[in-house]
């Protein structure tokens, strides 16, 4: 049972949290979604 019950965990978090939460909150957060600290700045590529 407890086998089973592991099995159905990874399998509803594989299906449902990261193939359609993970992205719907992406849309939704839009450009908040991709925030880095400032310390990062250093590191990004400025358009």
């Amino acid at each position: 049972m407890l086998g089973f019950g592991v099995a159905f965990a990874i399998l509803l978090d594989a299906s449902l949290v990261r193939g359609l939460l993970v992205p719907a909150l992406m849309r939704l957060f839009g450009e908040r979604n991709w925030w880095a600290p400032k310390s990062m700045k250093r590191f990004t590529v400025s358009h």
